[in-house]
């Protein structure tokens, strides 16, 4: 007697964590969110309000209803910052598109168009350029990832945020 109830106690332990597992990845779903960036502002620096919701600014280059990371390169780029951008164009699709900006007008482009301003580091009270910065916008044109080109973990971060947009348009959602 003594030896069935091990043994069924056994089977208990054992079956029922994997019953778990397969009622919740057959009846479950994740679901991530990315937050909106950069707020609409007016000509006063006032943050404009549409009744209690917060507009947010879309980047008016946005017209091809794509994801896109764009990614901002100074004169010189160092060898971390193209290392970290040919990691992000391998996701490059027909649904993501991937653009590096250079030139004298980098930063003009980073300021007035795409609203960037310096990053602060966390690690450090160190001002992360605007050439050194990448970002992620989506279909509708609204920034959603701001990211430091030169930071592996950053860098990981736009990688599996870039993953979650596209799972969050695949599924028809936000």
């Amino acid at each position: 007697m003594k030896r069935y109830l091990k043994a069924g106690l056994l089977t208990l332990v054992l079956v029922l964590p994997a019953l778990i597992v397969l009622f919740l990845h057959g009846f479950a779903e994740n679901h991530f969110t990315l937050p909106y960036l950069q707020p609409l502002v007016d000509s006063t620096g006032k943050v404009v309000m549409n009744g209690q919701d917060t507009v947010f600014y879309q980047v008016p280059t946005a017209v091809e209803k794509n994801i896109k990371v764009v990614a901002f390169f100074g004169e010189n780029p160092s060898n971390q910052l193209i290392q970290q951008f040919s990691r992000v164009e391998k996701l490059a699709s027909d649904d993501v598109k991937v653009e590096a900006l250079k030139g004298e007008n980098v930063e003009k482009d980073a300021t007035d168009i795409y609203k960037v301003k310096p990053l602060t580091k966390a690690k450090s009270a160190e001002n992360i350029l605007y050439n050194e910065q990448f970002i992620l916008i989506d279909k509708e044109g609204y920034i959603r990832g701001v990211y430091d080109g030169t930071d592996p973990e950053d860098v990981d971060r736009l990688l599996a945020e870039l993953k979650i947009l596209i799972d969050i348009y695949n599924k028809g959602k936000d």
